[in-house]
């Protein structure tokens, strides 16, 4: 984290910085967080319910958006410590399996990175030459990722498709462990797999595919707008469309920075979002910590 910092703020002008900070209207900041923050989180409940429908129909809706909002705050505490908690807090209040409500957070974590990765090759296919020439590591970087992710997906839709072989692929690798210990583990594979009936399920499926694309574009609408506060590609007259991609680009590359463990992602994402509008885009550095600084997400 400190590393990133260090290199976000290196060279940056901070009474250019603080000047920007104290001049900047605030209302379009405060719009874009409360679309990312509020809306993206009423979106994405609304989704986790929907993963849930096999093991539980019409969950409170508060208690998913409760649950929800509680896990993005310890996830700025501790990195993925929400993703574990979640699952925990809404088995109790609805009583039902934390096991499969933890098989629904891989599978929504799945979904996510399958979108990520989606809009990320969008991006490198409109914006390659400006991505490779700003940030020539990323390239292998995304290469891997998408390498690990395609295995990952390979095994899942294995396991949707032959879930008793799964299993049995499961107990031959964890029957080495002591007794008490492997049937644990089997017992929790076995949970995790009730978790991913609702992938089989093409209703259901469509509904997530529509939830998950609209959670993007509340994503996408909260990182375009604070552009408004900041003076930020609004006013060379490329218009809105042209708006949104710039905007879709800068969000593909700040969830770079989500993969890297830290608090809140305070680092890597300031780090990142600098290198991404001062070399795509000429903003000025200050400009660029500036819109880096403030809440959206």
């Amino acid at each position: 984290m400190a590393l990133f910092l260090y290199l976000a703020f290196r060279n940056v002008n901070l009474s250019e910085l603080g000047e920007i900070l104290k001049t900047t209207n605030y209302l379009y900041v405060f719009l874009g967080m409360s679309i990312g923050v509020f809306g993206g989180s009423a979106i994405r409940a609304i989704r986790w319910g929907v993963l849930l429908e096999p093991v539980k129909k019409n969950i409170s809706f508060r208690n998913l958006f409760a649950t929800t909002i509680i896990g993005y705050m310890l996830n700025n505490l501790f990195p993925r410590s929400g993703e574990v908690v979640r699952p925990y807090i809404l088995g109790k209040h609805e009583n039902i399996s934390r096991a499969s409500a933890f098989a629904t957070i891989i599978v929504e974590r799945i979904i996510d990175t399958v979108m990520f990765l989606v809009m990320f090759g969008v991006a490198l296919i409109y914006f390659k030459d400006r991505i490779t020439n700003a940030i020539p590591q990323i390239e292998s970087a995304v290469i891997i990722l998408s390498a690990a992710i395609f295995l990952m997906l390979v095994w899942i839709i294995f396991m949707m498709v032959k879930p008793g072989l799964s299993l049995k692929i499961v107990k031959f690798f964890t029957r080495i462990l002591p007794a008490k210990l492997h049937e644990k583990v089997d017992m929790i594979f076995t949970s995790l797999l009730s978790g991913f009936d609702v992938l089989r399920k093409p209703a259901l499926f469509f509904r997530i595919a529509v939830y998950s694309v609209l959670l993007w574009a509340a994503y996408l609408v909260s990182t375009y707008i604070p552009f408004y506060s900041f003076n930020i590609l609004v006013n060379d007259g490329t218009g809105l469309i042209h708006g949104l991609w710039d905007a879709n680009l800068l969000l593909v590359l700040i969830n770079v920075a989500m993969f890297i463990p830290s608090p809140a992602a305070t680092g890597p994402y300031h780090y990142i979002c600098k290198v991404t509008l001062v070399n795509m885009f000429a903003i000025s550095e200050a400009s660029a910590l500036g819109y880096g600084n403030a809440p959206q997400q």
